[in-house]
């Protein structure tokens, strides 16, 4: 709800594109059902779902196809829902008017990650399975389709052991480390057991005709040089000059850095680590009498998505010569892992509180919880597992970062945060020229709102995770310290920089909410609230206190602006909201 995606909004977004996009599939259909149509249902129900508008040219400007039968096509594509496509769709099927004429439309709705595959029945699993692509309708791979089939079960291929390596391959340091953890954790689990017995009970090893072998989980955790068995089992790092792969720098270079990093896991982490921080601008926040060095990304973040990455990872002998891939451009940070989703989970669910955890490698999540990090003395690789991304969202929050986005395919999951911050290197040296050293977390935040979108509020501040009673303070505190003025009633209050200090650093702030108007402050925020990750009716709502019929108007005025945009077809369940450019948005 709250979205026009009417007919003659999706064909008016059709014909500014000029082409598809791959949530709407437009087929003409002037001889009957088009017969590719189960492939686009198959391609709709196995990602995230779109729309299909029958009776349309593309190739006519996306107008009204002449002696189009609506009918006859409406009840072809019913059956083809419910005989054709294996599991059935049962989807409502309308007849629009459209300019004069009558259009068939379907919205489908992505499937259950463990309803998936949807394949075209005449063709089978392997052959008859599609997704949304660049050009249209592409077949699933076969090791896709794997992947997806697989989410029905729990995969065991960190548990095999390989014939050809022993004990002795393990590194003894970090398997007495790990063994001493385990003990103080769980004394009964390795009570009384030699080392090679409670490297079976932890999963690390397994029992081959009386002999402990190492398991994958146990070479990748514990492994002196893992890559001695799994070459490709390595964390690829590059840093860029340009916004795509293989743009080059001023002097021809494509590449600013470019690492291969070998190791057991704990290593990996930490050389990674590395090669990003040499790559990184830093800027000094003012704590009191000390300082603190803030990077571009924050470190806790690139820990989490790469550990996230290396744990979850498909190790499936499909993959085994597939790496994890590491990206730094300009304007983001990358990080992409062989592998879908695994289990009952959607795109949408990561990095919320809402998803129930699960594991692809349910054995080296576990034995990771007792493997020591050579980062931080006495932590391990992993902590309170399932709530990894959570901590991830918190934290760029915390620097006033916008959430990371994931796309997921069937084969690999990507996880993208992009680089504009409120609390860049540049507002950093802003803010510490202004010459306070005490200044709380959330007065950063807000002056950093000021300075680059014109205006806060403490709905602006609520959304970046600040309570309402702090948010207040922090903001009145701004006016006493004439850093900020106040305009607008107590109920739309918005703070902009005072005179004195707009002009500390040359940068011009954006044009941002002024006060005393309801709708103007309640939209800015709205925007600010999915800005930071909040981008369901119901979370913007639980942000910032407002009725479900205010949220509905302010969201349906944002996307008439042609500031934000629905992401899934209307009356979708699942329906969602994002900026529409996000660099130009507060």
């Amino acid at each position: 709800m709250g979205v026009d995606d009417s007919v003659d909004a999706l064909v008016d977004r059709l014909r500014r594109l000029g082409l598809e996009p791959t949530d709407i599939e437009v087929k003409a259909g002037a001889g009957g059902l088009p017969r590719s149509t189960p492939e686009t249902l198959s391609a709709f129900a196995n990602g995230s779902g779109g729309t299909l508008l029958i009776g349309l040219s593309e190739d006519d400007g996306f107008r009204p196809v002449q002696g189009f039968n609506a009918e006859g096509v409406r009840e072809a594509l019913a059956q083809a829902c419910h005989d054709k496509i294996v599991p059935p769709l049962r989807l409502p099927i309308e007849i629009v008017e459209f300019e004069g004429a009558q259009v068939v439309r379907v919205d489908i709705e992505g499937l259950d990650p463990v309803d998936k595959p949807c394949f075209v029945e005449a063709k089978g699993e392997y052959y008859g399975a599609y997704i949304r692509g660049g050009d249209g309708d592409r077949r699933l791979s076969r090791y896709e389709v794997t992947q997806l089939l697989m989410n029905r079960t729990q995969p065991t291929f960190d548990l095999e052991v390989l014939a050809d390596a022993t004990l002795d391959d393990l590194d003894r340091d970090l398997v007495r480390q790990t063994l001493s953890r385990a003990s103080r954790r769980a004394p009964r689990t390795v009570k009384g057991l030699d080392p090679g017995q409670a490297l079976v009970r932890l999963g690390a090893a397994r029992l081959v005709d009386g002999d402990a072998k190492p398991t994958i989980a146990g070479l990748l955790s514990l492994g002196q040089h893992p890559q001695q068995f799994f070459p490709q089992l390595f964390i690829s790092f590059v840093a860029l000059p340009g916004l795509t792969m293989g743009d080059t720098g001023l002097a021809g270079e494509r590449f600013l850095d470019n690492v291969t990093i070998d190791g057991p896991i704990p290593t990996l982490l930490e050389e990674v680590g590395i090669a990003l921080r040499r790559n990184m601008n830093t800027a000094a926040v003012v704590r009191g009498l000390g300082r603190e060095d803030r990077y571009d990304y924050p470190l806790e973040v690139i820990r989490e998505l790469i550990t996230n990455a290396v744990m979850h990872r498909d190790y499936s002998p499909d993959a085994r010569g597939t790496q994890v891939q590491v990206e730094l451009y300009p304007d983001r940070l990358v990080v992409k892992s062989p592998g879908g989703l695994h289990g009952n989970v959607r795109a949408d669910d990561l990095g919320t509180t809402t998803v129930t955890s699960t594991s692809r490698n349910a054995a080296l999540a576990k034995l990771l919880s007792d493997v020591p990090t050579s980062e931080a003395p006495g932590e391990t690789v992993v902590e309170n597992r399932g709530s990894g991304l959570v901590r991830v969202v918190a934290a760029l929050r915390r620097a006033g970062m916008s959430p990371p986005r994931f796309e997921v395919e069937p084969g690999r999951v990507t996880v993208e945060v992009p680089r504009n911050a409120l609390l860049s290197p540049d507002t950093i040296d802003w803010i510490a020229s202004l010459g306070y050293a005490d200044l709380s977390d959330a007065q950063h935040l807000a002056l950093a709102m000021m300075r680059n979108s014109g205006g806060a509020t403490a709905a602006m501040l609520r959304v970046w995770g600040v309570a309402a009673a702090e948010a207040g303070l922090a903001l009145r505190d701004l006016v006493g310290r004439g850093v900020a003025e106040r305009s607008g009633g107590r109920r739309y209050a918005v703070y902009h920089l005072a005179v004195g200090a707009q002009n500390t650093v040359g940068q011009p702030a954006l044009v941002g909410p002024t006060g005393g108007s309801g709708d103007t402050t309640d939209q800015w925020a709205v925007l600010e609230a999915i800005r930071a990750g909040h981008h369901t009716t119901a979370q913007i709502r639980q942000q910032l206190g407002l009725s479900y019929p205010t949220t509905i108007r302010r969201v349906n005025a944002l996307i008439e602006q042609g500031l934000i945009q629905p992401t899934r077809p209307r009356n979708s369940s699942r329906q969602s909201y994002r900026l529409t450019n996000p660099q130009e948005q507060p």
